[in-house]
């Protein structure tokens, strides 16, 4: 497994088909549990600048992320302790 630092530290650094792993579980800014040993395939990113806000598209499902939650900005900053890249 490789860590997400190879794609410059960021989930919007993923490309179409990357697989990553969870290795740390949090809650997405929608209150939704992200749980540890889950593995999603993405599919594409949306930036919104209003509200620093990410959501991440991946076949399995939608992480949303946003600058303006203490608890995303954790998951944002520090995307390797969060996911591994498998592919």
């Amino acid at each position: 497994m490789v860590s997400v630092e190879t794609c410059n530290g960021h989930l919007s650094d993923l490309r179409q088909g990357d697989r990553i792993k969870v290795i740390r579980g949090f809650k997405d800014f929608d209150g939704d549990e992200i749980k540890p040993d889950t593995v999603w395939t993405f599919v594409s990113y949306n930036y919104f600048p209003y509200d620093d806000g990410y959501t991440f598209t991946f076949d399995e499902g939608v992480i949303r992320l946003a600058g303006i939650d203490e608890r995303n900005v954790l998951v944002l900053e520090n995307a390797p302790q969060y996911f591994d890249l498998l592919t």
